[in-house]
């Protein structure tokens, strides 16, 4: 299975905490790629995604949001888990 584990980050933690999300999917099998969610295009690539954002004013950050928007049919049809 192929997985996106995207994410949005102001000061970097996010991205660490993706890191390790895929490194356990990478054990199990799974060929992950880890991406910020503001240079990720091709959604359709993937089989399944992991998404996570840093939180800042009580909610994800623009980048984020916007990207679950503009790719939300894609992501509909796919194994998706959202996290904050």
């Amino acid at each position: 299975m192929d997985v996106l584990v995207g994410y949005a980050s102001s000061h970097g933690s996010t991205r660490g905490v993706a890191e390790r999300i895929a490194a356990r999917l990478g054990e199990q099998g799974c060929r992950v790629e880890v991406r910020p969610l503001d240079q990720t295009t091709h959604v359709g690539d993937y089989d399944a995604a992991v998404l996570g954002s840093a939180i800042h004013n009580g909610g994800w950050l623009p980048q984020a949001a916007e990207f679950v928007r503009r790719n939300r049919t894609v992501l509909a049809v796919r194994p998706v888990w959202l996290s904050a």
